[in-house]
């Protein structure tokens, strides 16, 4: 069980008064952003969707980050590099699949009816509610995150043709592109997921082409 404390949201309805919800789009905000960071791309991606903006659980004011939340902490290795707080990463992931139901189904919507979005670290625990947690989303759209094998899972599980949209920019100094191209083939080899990739000369971020392409597959599917 975990033992942080309730889930926050800011809940959007679509951008047409009155009119019923085409879909809900969850949003998983990355590592020193917020629930407000990826507000603005309902509005680009998908207007006539109910967005569901999940905040994280800590607080990253106290570390110079004022305004930012982390879902789980990072910190530097020995080899340059960061190491991955893992236990923190399954509080959160476990969290996350307990009630990011219920707060969908307050919105009016249902999970079946529900595009999880993550950036970053948002990402790498979108991947996991999928791989891990076989919560039964319409779609997953994961940008620029990284494979955490302790969360990710086998892969089995995953439903026919669920659609994955994955990105990455290939100048990202945090996360490399390498990562990207390591869970494309991650589900391609492991999952009957149908995969869509976009990769463009950005660095740790979503850039015009991806944000193009992600429109284009929200109206497809």
């Amino acid at each position: 069980m975990t033992t942080l404390p309730p889930l926050q949201t800011i809940v959007t309805p679509p951008s047409r008064d009155g009119a019923a919800s085409d879909g809900c789009l969850v949003l998983l905000h990355g590592y020193g952003a917020n629930a407000n960071d990826l507000m603005p791309l309902r509005d680009e991606i998908a207007p006539t969707w109910t967005a569901i903006a999940a905040e994280a659980p800590y607080d990253l004011g106290p570390a110079g980050m004022p305004g930012g939340r982390a879902w789980f902490h990072i910190a530097p290795d020995t080899m340059g590099g960061f190491r991955l707080d893992i236990d923190g990463a399954r509080e959160a992931l476990l969290q996350l699949a307990a009630e990011l139901p219920l707060a969908i189904n307050e919105a009016g919507c249902t999970v079946e009816d529900t595009v999880v979005l993550g950036f970053s670290q948002g990402a790498m625990l979108g991947h996991a509610l999928l791989l891990h947690e076989h919560m039964p989303i319409r779609g997953l759209a994961a940008c620029s995150g990284r494979i955490v094998q302790e969360i990710f899972g086998s892969g089995e599980g995953v439903p026919a043709e669920t659609p994955v949209f994955l990105s990455h920019g290939t100048h990202d100094d945090l996360i490399p592109i390498t990562s990207g191209h390591a869970i494309r083939a991650f589900y391609e080899e492991n999952t009957p997921a149908s995969v869509s990739w976009c990769e463009e000369p950005v660095g740790h971020g979503i850039g015009p082409v991806t944000l193009k392409a992600l429109r284009d597959w929200c109206d497809g599917l």
